[in-house]
């Protein structure tokens, strides 16, 4: 395949000691790849290491990272910066936290498309309505007029994945989306961010410590362990014929697992 969107090369990535040991791995254009483990196991500090804001305290301390045949590792931060939002988004496991709760979501999503110069009065926000219809989001109007302390978790999830596609990233960071999320809100989670990808035709990469989410979604899927990949390949093939000890006890702590397959 020649439609590689985002590389990894041989990465190390720390916050005081090592999170991340040697990472390799290609994501390919509207290809979602599901990121599984145990906590601890360096699943968002390999989020965070892509996404490189600053803040989070983590640095690539070898290898490189490279989107779109950029290295990213080698850009100044407001070059990285420049990719945020419009080519790359991500989409936190508490996506109340990514809102102002007590703002309305009409004054916010006005101020993050003005962020990328993309505002246009009254044009944006029949865009924005539009975008809320395709997801089956009801009632646009007064989600505008809401404040996120109004919402569900749910519901604030289901608006964070409207804005990125909104935004129509290429490449969407998901931490663990639907894990804060009762059973039916995880379903209607899983079922928008796949509408997302026919929308967008963005890749993913899916944190999660949920094999069931990971068999539903993804094309790939790489099992982590203490900082390490050691398993990664075709979703199916891994979660039905794991070569790996760890991947085995993985699936063998799901015994429904395989009728999600």
């Amino acid at each position: 395949m020649d439609d590689c969107l985002l590389e990894l090369e041989h990465v190390s990535l720390s916050y005081q000691s090592e999170v991340v040991k040697d990472i390799s791995l290609k994501i390919f254009e509207g290809e979602i790849l599901a990121l599984a483990g145990e906590s601890g196991s360096g699943k968002t500090s390999l989020l965070n290491g892509i996404l490189g804001l600053p803040g989070t305290g983590i640095t690539v301390t070898e290898g490189k990272i490279c989107y779109a045949g950029k290295n990213l590792t080698a850009m100044s931060q407001r070059e990285r910066n420049a990719l945020m939002g419009t080519e790359i988004t991500m989409i936190f496991q508490n996506s109340g936290a990514a809102f102002n709760p007590i703002r309305s979501y009409k004054k916010q999503f006005a101020q993050m498309l003005k962020s990328h110069n993309r505002f246009h009065g009254k044009d944006s926000y029949k865009e924005i309505m539009e975008c809320f219809e395709k997801l089956g989001l009801p009632d646009g109007e007064e989600i505008l007029n809401s404040c996120p302390y109004e919402m569900s978790g749910g519901m604030n999830q289901r608006i964070a994945i409207a804005a990125a596609v909104l935004l129509g990233p290429r490449l969407l960071l998901a931490d663990e989306p639907t894990s804060a999320l009762d059973v039916r809100m995880q379903k209607q989670a899983i079922e928008e961010l796949l509408h997302m990808r026919r929308l967008t035709g963005c890749a993913m990469i899916l944190v999660t410590h949920n094999l069931g989410v990971a068999a539903q979604m993804a094309d790939r899927i790489g099992i982590m362990f203490r900082g390490e990949m050691v398993e990664c390949g075709e979703t199916k093939k891994v979660l039905t014929e794991p070569s790996h000890p760890y991947t085995k006890r993985l699936i063998e702590a799901v015994p429904v697992l395989g009728e999600r397959i």
